[in-house]
């Protein structure tokens, strides 16, 4: 009886902290495109929002095919086309369908989009440089939550897969 009362507190346990770290892997996120959003604004660019920032950000220097930036999770379906419309309305990107096959969209960035790419890029080195004297993140600490989330992204990926 004892051993299995100690299973299902340690069951009960584990899925508590599946939730929490669900939680915790969530407001992160948001946290991060307030960060991103408020240093824009901070530099006078108050016309995008932390979403459409990181999405500069991920097209980068050269060109990047929608469905990369689509497969790659971070930006849904709908959401990204309604974002690449207002970045390109906007005058920070430029969308170009392929001549072979129109279905195909390359995303690069305009001058105006360089800029904002290169103001995250230097928000994220500064944050970098930060972590372990303000917040006590060591390299260490981050390779081990990188290697976790990892894990949680593949198991997430054969669940559906796999349809387990």
């Amino acid at each position: 009886m004892m051993i299995a009362e100690t299973q299902e507190t340690a069951n009960s346990s584990l899925g508590e902290s599946f939730l929490k770290s669900l939680s915790l892997l969530e407001q992160a996120h948001r946290r991060l495109h307030d960060v991103v959003k408020d240093d824009l604004e901070r530099g006078g660019e108050r016309s995008l929002t932390g979403v459409q920032a990181l999405l500069l950000y991920e097209i980068g220097e050269g060109e990047a095919p929608a469905s990369v930036l689509r497969a790659r999770g971070a930006f849904a379906g709908t959401s990204l086309s309604y974002n690449v419309k207002k970045l390109q309305e906007g005058g920070y990107l430029i969308q170009t369908r392929s001549e072979d096959d129109k279905r195909t969209v390359t995303l690069s960035l305009t001058e105006r989009g360089l800029k904002v790419r290169k103001r995250v890029e230097a928000l994220f080195e500064k944050q970098a440089g930060a972590l372990e004297p303000t917040a006590s993140v060591r390299p260490d600490d981050l390779s081990q939550l990188n290697k976790t989330i990892s894990r949680l992204e593949r198991f997430w990926s054969d669940q559906i897969r796999f349809r387990l």
